[in-house]
């Protein structure tokens, strides 16, 4: 069985324009996505996203790798977590807040539906 793999996700060129991760609090910033492996239950791949700001109502359990830019989210409760390449995190399901890319990201995801 071959492992599916995502060479150098931060290198990659070919993410390709996806939906909005969010409402969009002023302009839209671009996002953009390469998914690799899916599969009934789970999504794995890499999303960018541009600087700007997106109210966030998140609708399943996420687990992200940064690994480019620098990203603050500040929950509905208040909590500040500030992101920077290196850094892993979950967005637990049911999880809402403000999403503030100050400079692009870039991060590596699981979604697990």
């Amino acid at each position: 069985m071959q492992l599916p793999t995502q060479k150098q996700p931060v290198a990659l060129t070919d993410l390709a324009p996806c939906d909005s991760f969010g409402e969009p609090m002023g302009a839209l910033p671009k996002q953009t996505y390469k998914a690799f492996h899916a599969t009934e239950g789970y999504e794995m791949g890499t999303w960018e996203c541009e600087p700007g700001k997106l109210r966030l109502e998140i609708q399943l359990t996420e687990f992200c790798h940064l690994i480019k830019g620098h990203w603050i989210l500040t929950s509905d409760e208040g909590e500040i977590t500030e992101l920077r390449p290196g850094d892993s995190f979950v967005f637990p399901k049911g999880w809402k807040g403000v999403s503030d890319v100050v400079d692009t990201v870039r991060k590596v995801y699981t979604f697990i539906f």
